[in-house]
């Protein structure tokens, strides 16, 4: 069973938004009582997030995919303008999937640091009601998700090694992971000689 493809759609991802922001003004949140629920209720979401992702975690490690995984990391250019080099790399499905879950709870920890610094030091509120809805559909259409929990085949969009969807992916990763042979043989060859 696969969640409905309106979830991930960007008019819906637009209008939960201005929908949640409106429901965070009618929230008052001036009220010292309305903002402890607001903020127990944004570090809840923030622990129950984390603990789905060590439960999808325990949930690859059950299925064991122990398939050979091959793919060649992108150079990351450096701040000086050179490219670096690009690295082979062998691993397994299960463990590829695990160091993405990890992946995503540091996104997860990272994001509460940063809602965090705007909440304490410029007492911004909308944030901790939005943050609170959104970081559970996050999670339950990351491509982690829809691989262990709702069963999608990996074919498409989810197969592995995913592409690189941040928008600043092109500056701080590299580019795309190659699967294609000749970029293996290539990372193969260039691993020799070393």
């Amino acid at each position: 069973m696969a969640p409905p493809t309106w979830l991930n759609h960007p008019l819906f991802n637009v209008a939960s938004f201005l929908i949640l922001g409106q429901l965070a003004k009618r929230l008052n949140l001036d009220n010292p009582d309305n903002l402890f629920y607001a903020r127990a209720t944004y570090l809840c979401a923030q622990a129950t997030v984390i603990g789905l992702a060590y439960w999808l975690m325990s949930v690859v490690d059950k299925k064991n995919d122990t398939t050979t995984l091959r793919y060649v990391k992108p150079a990351a250019q450096e701040w000086d303008g050179t490219k670096g080099q690009e690295e082979l790399v062998v691993t397994t499905n299960k463990d590829y999937d695990i160091a993405e879950i990890k992946k995503s709870i540091t996104q997860t920890l990272t994001g509460l640091g940063i809602i965090g610094f705007l909440h304490l030091q410029f007492k911004f509120t909308q944030p901790l009601v939005i943050q609170s809805i959104l970081v559970f559909k996050t999670f339950f259409l990351s491509k982690q998700a829809l691989l262990h929990v709702w069963g999608e085949p990996a074919v498409g969009d989810l197969r592995r090694p995913f592409k690189n969807e941040s928008p600043f992916g092109g500056m701080m990763g590299g580019g795309q992971p190659l699967t294609d042979k000749a970029s293996i043989k290539r990372a193969e060859k260039a691993l020799k000689n070393q």
